[in-house]
């Protein structure tokens, strides 16, 4: 029996059958001893991540980013089963087999960390997973960010903003902006400008001690944190943003591969040359 594990089963309830799932799952974890919480509020408390030994998120990779502080502060592992579309980190289908659930519960397999980084702005902190974005609060209007790492002046970025991209995040908006795919291991960071109107700005990697700053200059610009609005800027307003010593961990069954992952996900797999023109 496995009577010090506690779960909380975290559900989005706008995808059908994720209740369902939740409810299946949470009897196969009571009748093996485990403890279990579905949680159906959102945002989630964090209050009802304290105590648990592990956290399974029903939904897709937008619910696990909305975990993502949370998961961060109490060090809890995170596995999810996708009802989303690419699932990147919600990796396990909605078919789960008892067996494989239960070895993710206890941990059986490969715990991955996961880099985070930390934005700072008006006096407030937070984490994001993927990345921080910042571009003009109005859609038809441009931004124009000076952008300093280390106390040294890199550009002023005229466009329609700028991607701070973890090596997780690399596959998201920093991958459809032009920017580098990263291996999930690298110790490091990207600085992607989305549609700059200077051509030879591109992506800058920097190394995970870099300490960034970057400084609204035509404002007001919004900052965003794995797709959450977490803070508006006005003209002469400024942000800073480090990698800090923090992290989530996800966990995968034995035989996970990084690059399987992609070649499925990005169509890697695919042999150009079986392809005729017509």
């Amino acid at each position: 029996m496995d009577e010090k594990i506690k779960i909380l089963f975290v559900v989005n309830k706008s995808k059908p059958s994720a209740e369902d799932i939740a409810r299946k799952l949470s009897a196969v974890a009571l009748a093996h001893g485990m403890h279990s919480q579905i949680c159906e509020d959102f945002p989630v408390p964090e209050s009802a991540f304290d105590g648990k030994s592990v956290c399974c998120v029903i939904g897709g990779d937008g619910t696990i980013l909305s975990c993502v502080p949370s998961l961060a502060k109490y060090d809890i592992p995170v596995f999810g089963i996708n009802l989303g579309k690419l699932g990147f980190l919600a990796s396990y289908p909605d078919n789960l087999s008892d067996e494989k659930f239960l070895s993710l519960v206890r941990c059986e397999g490969r715990i991955l960390e996961r880099a985070l980084l930390s934005a700072e702005c008006g006096g407030k902190k937070f984490l994001a997973l993927n990345d921080f974005v910042v571009k003009a609060s109005h859609g038809s209007e441009i931004s124009e960010l000076h952008v300093y790492a280390d106390d040294e002046f890199i550009a002023s970025y005229v466009g329609d903003g700028i991607i701070f991209s973890t090596p997780t995040g690399s596959t998201a908006y920093n991958l459809s902006a032009g920017g580098p795919l990263m291996h999930p291991k690298a110790k490091s960071f990207v600085l992607t400008p989305i549609c700059p109107h200077t051509l030879s700005n591109r992506s800058l990697v920097f190394d995970a001690a870099a300490r960034i700053r970057a400084v609204c200059v035509s404002g007001p610009c919004t900052l965003v944190a794995d797709g959450r609005v977490v803070a508006e800027l006005g003209a002469g307003d400024e942000f800073h943003l480090c990698m800090p010593d923090a992290f989530v961990h996800f966990i995968r069954i034995k035989g996970h591969k990084h690059f399987d992952i992609l070649r499925s996900k990005l169509g890697w797999a695919e042999d150009p040359r079986s392809h005729q023109q017509p």
